[in-house]
């Protein structure tokens, strides 16, 4: 199947520097390709969707 190596993860919390980076960058360490990605502020809540290939991914992931 075509998309056996996609997932969406989602971020949402109090806005502040650095959660975008902090969450790449962290993807990146584990070799997590982020193919698209949305983010907003809501009323100082931050909210962000990507979705991500995980097929170089460099710990075990098993999907429930």
């Amino acid at each position: 199947m075509e998309n056996d190596t996609k997932i969406i993860i989602t971020v949402v919390g109090t806005d502040k520097v650095g959660i975008v980076a902090a969450v790449s960058n962290k993807l990146a360490q584990l070799k997590v390709n982020i193919e698209d990605i949305k983010q907003t502020i809501m009323q100082n809540n931050f909210a962000m969707i990507m979705l991500c290939d995980i097929k170089d991914l460099s710990i075990s992931f098993s999907p429930f």
